[in-house]
């Protein structure tokens, strides 16, 4: 008796076409709604996948000021409770450079940022 075939799933879009949307925008409320819609479609992935409960996919106020976020933060401290070893778990989300540095002369010197990450993981000594 032969196996019946099995179809992958539907392929689902992505954040692709609205991260070419947010691309192709000419004023910024609509690249703001365009990259809001990259980020929840990147959300509702990170849903699919099972890899956490199901966290809320859709964007909201960045605090007090007139900008839509996912707040992606969420995301990742729910993936951090998901990881085993004590010894990456507990690392600091220190996210990348320009999230915690506000210089952008600092993204043109390598050695000042591994300095800095080597004092925000507790390496440097």
């Amino acid at each position: 008796m032969a196996r019946p075939r099995l179809r992958p799933p539907a392929r689902r879009p992505g954040p692709r076409p609205a991260l070419r949307a947010t691309l192709a925008a000419t004023d910024p409320d609509t690249r703001e709604r365009r990259l809001c819609d990259a980020y929840e479609s990147a959300a509702r992935t990170h849903n699919t996948l099972a890899l956490t409960e199901p966290l809320d996919p859709t964007r909201r106020p960045y605090h007090s000021r007139p900008y839509q976020v996912l707040h992606a933060e969420r995301f990742a401290q729910a993936l951090r409770h998901t990881v085993t070893d004590p010894a990456l778990r507990d690392l600091p989300l220190t996210g990348a450079v320009d999230q915690w540095a506000d210089n952008t002369d600092l993204l043109g010197l390598p050695e000042a940022i591994y300095g800095a990450t080597d004092v925000l993981t507790g390496r440097a000594g």
